[in-house]
């Protein structure tokens, strides 16, 4: 498995307010804002790959 298809797997995306973070496995609701439900959807999903190279540029600029 490549280090890409790998990060992919470990990142999620809340579509309530937007935040992306790592976990093990798919949480039942987001770490920030606790939402579990949006448009009768889970909130939460795995991040895509351009949310990912997102949060991680933010990480190298802080």
């Amino acid at each position: 498995m490549t280090k890409e298809v790998q990060n992919a797997l470990n990142y999620y995306f809340c579509d309530v307010c937007h935040y992306c973070f790592e976990a093990e496995s798919l949480p039942d609701r987001c770490p920030d804002c606790g939402k579990t439900v949006y448009q009768n959807r889970p909130a939460i999903r795995p991040a895509t790959e351009k949310e990912v190279q997102d949060l991680l540029r933010a990480r190298d600029e802080e």
